[in-house]
């Protein structure tokens, strides 16, 4: 059963149940009434007789495209792991503090008259 039924099978419902309700709602039957029934019952049995109007055949899906294969290349050797730039800075000596020259008569007392 397709999901969205198609006009002729909607057209059909409508007027079976039509002619169904025509003839339920009148008190006599007539002459009228009957022809009207049977023209409900032939549109009926018409319109179902209709074929589905068919579902478009499924595409299947293009293979996704795959990436183009890089070439393979040799890696280079490493020369090893490298030590960071800041503990290879050159690390500046403070300067020795001044030192007071030694003065000549600080050492040897001097002569006293």
């Amino acid at each position: 059963m397709p999901a969205y039924p198609s006009l002729s099978r909607i057209l059909a419902a409508g007027s079976g149940l039509g002619g169904l309700g025509y003839l339920m709602t009148r008190t006599d039957p007539s002459v009228e009434g009957v022809l009207t029934g049977l023209s409900c019952l032939v549109l009926w049995v018409g319109f179902s007789a209709l074929p589905a109007p068919k579902r478009p055949a499924r595409r299947t899906p293009a293979p996704p495209l795959r990436p183009p294969v890089p070439e393979p290349r040799t890696i280079d050797p490493l020369s090893g792991p490298q030590p960071h730039r800041l503990l290879m800075a050159q690390v500046v000596q403070p300067p020795a503090p001044p030192t007071q020259p030694e003065r000549s008569d600080d050492l040897q007392p001097g002569r006293t008259s």
